[in-house]
């Protein structure tokens, strides 16, 4: 079940289906949800007025401690949208803040490389709801788009002879599409590179000698002193 701060607004409340309780202070935030990975809790700010607000009278350093250390996954929601002059001065409500677009830039870093905290951001209030939907489908789920390599795929038909080498020469550390390519030009199938020894893989000049020893352990199975 969702939890909300009783300070949060109905609509808000009602759109997530979510209980009032007060423990959502206590920890910082103002929406406090299980995940399959752990307890996710986000402080929602409406940006600027509210940001600027809680930022200069000390309620956003006093809630950032208490949710990054309350829960497992800690979230900063923006809501709404910072519009600046041309002179990329901050602006509400048509007149100039002593806030410009590096030093709000600077504050959201100072949320993440400080206290650890990730910044999100939705349009509006009627947008909220989605985003912190996403967030708890998103932490109840595996991730291993950035350390798995994508499946072959080609536009037309099945993957050519080459397209399938370079393909199989991806899967070894240190090879990436283009060298994949070299590769494939100089070894006329995988078996031929197994067969290449430290020394041949040395005398290409693309590859160099770390690298080359990175691949030849991996394809050999054996670490090269």
């Amino acid at each position: 079940m969702i939890l909300i701060s009783p300070s949060e607004p109905i609509a808000l409340r009602q759109a997530l289906e979510a209980a009032n309780n007060p423990l959502c202070e206590e920890k910082g935030a103002d929406i406090l949800a299980p995940t399959g990975k752990g307890l996710l809790g986000i402080q929602r700010k409406e940006a600027p007025s509210d940001f600027l607000a809680s930022l200069q009278d000390g309620r956003l350093a006093r809630e950032l401690p208490l949710l990054h250390q309350g829960v497992d996954f800690s979230i900063l929601l923006l809501e709404g949208t910072f519009n600046y002059d041309t002179d990329g001065r901050l602006q509400i409500g048509g007149r100039p803040t002593r806030y410009n677009r590096q030093s709000i830039k600077n504050i959201l870093r100072s949320v993440f490389y400080t206290h650890g905290i990730v910044v999100e951001r939705s349009k509006d209030l009627s947008e909220t709801p989605d985003v912190v939907r996403g967030l708890i489908d998103y932490l109840s789920h595996e991730h291993t788009s950035l350390i798995k390599r994508p499946k072959l795929e080609v536009v037309w038909g099945k993957p050519t002879y080459i397209q399938q080498q370079c393909y199989f020469y991806q899967g070894i550390p240190g090879v990436g599409v283009v060298l994949a390519r070299s590769l494939a030009n100089i070894f006329a199938n995988p078996a031929a590179l197994i067969d290449a020894s430290l020394t041949d893989l040395k005398a290409l000049p693309q590859i160099g000698r770390q690298r080359s020893t990175r691949i030849s352990e991996f394809l050999h199975g054996e670490v090269i002193k």
